[in-house]
């Protein structure tokens, strides 16, 4: 009976010791499968998942990059594979990163990085050995200056608000380059510029104006920056709960957040956006923020937006997306008149006779199209009253703005041919009696 019984918890305890290693071997297993090894970046999304992982570095496609390789800490101490261990070295790990983790031998080493050029959006080649020096007022950049990932998309993604801060903020001593230009030059990033373009059917040549007429970029493009980066004292309390009496010391400001830290630009400046106005931005819709728009100006802002006139969709004028205003032609105090030699300072030779001849052409159908708003009232029904009615307002917002189609021939035209064929399909359907 006892050596039964001995026999059956023998067997019991085999088959528990099979049990409980078939068990642990399950656990391993799956903790394998599920737990990612420290040294990828899945191992911290189990903890840190609204952080991008997408790697904007320029590394191969199959490297995984570990936060550790960037994330390290002084006093992070040796990661080992132990899971507990593991759990207390990466709890050290830094949010700041630090230039040398970037700098590397295996990453992107310092002499590598500062010798080459880097192609970016069409213009001329960026490099970093530029903007790896100390500039006054403690401005020395880190790698996250610009790094920031403040566009979402990438990690370490470059953030073009902080060129713009830094190119186009206003300062009383101008930051200057190598070459002694200042920073917010035009021809330090556009030395490539769009050699030619087509306006209206014609080609326009960059070159031979600025070489030929020797036009400078800013006599043509006026409204290219927009902002001021100026330090908004508001913005401190997203960070700091009580407010310094050092706001407005700048080489201070800049060594705490900086220097000392990897504060980016963009939440203490105010934004600054340069380059083209686009239809759909909020600036082309604003037009204070590109014209004057006082009392007697906002019809001619309109017209040369492409817009205000009724039944049909204009587009705005060549000058006007290049950001010329009033003051490019108008060099009167009140912005009444045009010289004709202003028009041949930049276009050939004649285009001040094209110009007239161009203001007659739209006169004589202003005088077409208000002859047929008075045929068209004597027999006004029912149904054709809005179409009347829309051409006699195109026809007072032509009269309004007062450049004959100069401010935009091709929007102007269009508009007066189509209250014209309008009013004109009226009066040919004019019923008998």
């Amino acid at each position: 009976m006892f050596l039964e019984v001995k026999r059956l918890n023998k067997r019991l305890t085999i088959k528990l010791g099979i049990f409980s290693l078939v068990a642990i071997g399950v656990v391993v297993v799956v903790m394998l499968a599920t737990v990612s090894s420290p040294k990828q970046s899945r191992f911290c999304t189990s903890c840190h998942g609204d952080v991008v992982f997408t790697n904007a570095c320029k590394k191969l496609p199959s490297e995984d990059i570990a936060c550790q390789d960037c994330h390290s800490h002084e006093n992070s101490g040796a990661v080992t594979t132990d899971l507990m261990n593991t759990v207390n070295a990466f709890a050290t790990m830094d949010v700041k990163i630090k230039n040398r983790y970037c700098t590397q031998g295996s990453c992107h080493p310092l002499n590598t990085l500062t010798s080459a050029e880097v192609r970016y959006k069409k213009i001329t080649p960026f490099q970093h050995r530029t903007h790896t020096v100390n500039f006054r007022e403690n401005l020395s950049m880190r790698c996250t200056s610009c790094h920031a990932n403040l566009g979402g998309e990438k990690h370490f993604q470059t953030d073009t608000r902080t060129c713009n801060t830094c190119h186009f903020i206003y300062t009383q001593k101008p930051l200057y380059t190598y070459e002694e230009k200042p920073v917010s030059d035009c021809t330090v990033c556009h030395n490539n510029i769009e050699i030619t373009r087509d306006i209206y059917g014609k080609t326009f040549t960059h070159l031979k104006y600025e070489r030929e007429k020797k036009v400078r970029c800013s006599d043509c493009h006026f409204t290219i920056v927009r902002g001021t980066g100026r330090v908004d004292e508001a913005s401190c309390s997203q960070c700091h709960s009580e407010k310094t009496d050092h706001a407005k010391d700048a080489a201070r400001m800049h060594y705490y957040h900086i220097v000392k830290n990897k504060t980016p630009c963009t939440p203490c400046h105010t934004s600054i956006k340069h380059g083209w106005v686009k239809e759909n931005d909020d600036d082309f819709k604003n037009s204070h923020s590109l014209q004057p728009t006082e009392s007697g100006y906002e019809i001619q802002n309109l017209i040369m937006m492409g817009a205000g006139g009724k039944g049909i969709k204009g587009l705005p004028d060549p000058m006007y997306l290049a950001t010329l205003n009033c003051s490019a032609c108008h060099k009167d105090e009140f912005y009444a008149k045009v010289n004709p030699e202003v028009c041949i300072a930049c276009h050939e030779r004649g285009f001040d006779k094209i110009l007239f001849e161009q203001k007659l052409f739209v006169s004589s159908m202003m005088k077409r199209l208000k002859s047929l708003i008075k045929a068209a009232e004597n027999q006004q029904t029912p149904d054709t009253l809005s179409i009347i009615r829309e051409a006699a307002f195109n026809y007072e917002f032509v009269t309004k703005d007062g450049s004959f189609g100069s401010h935009n021939i091709k929007y102007v035209k269009n508009l007066l041919n189509h209250s014209i064929g309008q009013l004109r399909q009226i009066i040919r359907n004019k019923p008998k009696t």
